[in-house]
């Protein structure tokens, strides 16, 4: 049978359009997924943390190595803190708990201190492991090298130790307040950034993390990456 040219134009074209359904659903199907919306900042990429080095509520060196191989979740404040930190530590057990029933989600808890001179070693075995005994606290000691500072300007931390005394133009002694952030710092397995968690702001100054979301938003990023 001898097709006529108008035939032949046509089923050309219904091939080509053809191909090209088939191009677009490919390249549709093939496309990444959009990140997750969460409540904080997404890395796509992991930001690596500069070499830092400091000490475990175990007296233990806690360097970049310790990083690798687990998720973890950085939080930080200090020991005497009346209510946000506690607070935290708190919510975080609470995640932690839902996260129990699924291995491959595990997130290590970490506790770092911004005020070293209070929150010793000593002190900070006395304190992290209350909330719960898988959580890991986190010093330093003073050092002229300042090993610590790395880890902080790494992830973005922000404190400040104001002193209580006006005569004193330093920080000496007990007679000092510390301020710092509300933020949470998620760390891959290869020991980079990959996630910043806001918390609410239930009231004026007051902040408060969801577990529920933060559980969410966490588990989203899993997925996400794969």
């Amino acid at each position: 049978m001898v097709l006529s040219t108008r035939t032949r134009l046509l089923t050309g074209f219904a091939l080509v359009n053809l191909a090209l359904v088939a191009i677009a659903v490919l390249v549709i199907s093939n496309r990444p997924p959009q990140p997750p919306l969460i409540q904080g900042v997404l890395l796509t990429e992991g930001r690596a943390l500069q070499s830092f080095s400091l000490l475990n509520h175990h007296n233990e060196a806690f360097n970049n190595s310790d990083l690798i191989g687990n998720w973890h979740l950085v939080s930080y404040g200090f020991t005497t803190c009346p209510d946000i930190c506690p607070t935290t530590l708190s919510q975080l057990v609470t995640v932690n708990r839902a996260l129990i029933a699924d291995p491959e989600m595990a997130l290590d808890i970490l506790f770092y201190s911004v005020d070293h001179r209070r929150d010793t070693v000593q002190q900070m075995a006395s304190y992290v492991p209350f909330f719960d005994p898988d959580f890991v606290g986190l010093t330093h000691v003073d050092d002229p090298d300042n090993p610590h500072l790395p880890f902080e300007q790494s992830l973005g931390i922000m404190s400040k130790l104001v002193p209580t005394s006006e005569a004193d133009g330093g920080v000496s002694g007990n007679d000092y307040e510390v301020n710092h952030g509300v933020t949470l710092f998620l760390i891959n397995p290869r020991g980079e950034l990959q996630a910043i968690f806001e918390p609410d702001e239930v009231a004026p100054g007051v902040y408060h993390f969801d577990p529920e979301t933060l559980l969410s938003d966490y588990l989203a990023i899993r997925r996400y990456l794969g």
